[in-house]
């Protein structure tokens, strides 16, 4: 199940990024085209500058916000899977560690061989 909810979360983050990259490349492309025509407004040469300047800087802004939005909407459709997959299934992750590993041994605990040599397990000296 977690596997599927991340399939998919990917599957909408790719979507996501078409589309964001879509909306870039066409504030791109009309927001420069506009630029480059602010002569056609005015006349007026300190006009046209200005208009033109400040288009770019609108565009600019645009474009950054762009990939802003397109990054924080991609953390949000990753962070669901990543949230669902802890509520869905907490100790199946626990269960499946057990199996691989086998059962957990308490290395405390007296083994059932006694020592192969007739000696004593070397123990460690602790300072009190």
């Amino acid at each position: 199940m977690k596997r599927l909810l991340w399939i998919l979360a990917w599957i909408a983050v790719a979507v996501w990024s078409l589309f964001a990259w879509g909306a870039y490349g066409l504030l791109d492309f009309f927001g420069g085209f506009a630029a480059r025509n602010a002569d056609i407004v005015t006349g007026h040469p300190e006009t046209v500058e200005w208009l033109s300047w400040a288009l770019m800087t609108l565009r600019s802004l645009g474009l950054g916000a762009i990939v802003v939005v397109w990054g924080l909407v991609s953390l949000v459709i990753l962070a669901v899977p990543a949230l669902l997959g802890l509520f869905l299934s907490g100790s199946s992750r626990d269960q499946r560690v057990d199996d691989w590993r086998g059962s957990r041994i308490d290395p405390r605990a007296p083994g059932p061989f006694p020592p192969s040599s007739g000696q004593h397990p070397i123990r460690r000296i602790e300072r009190r």
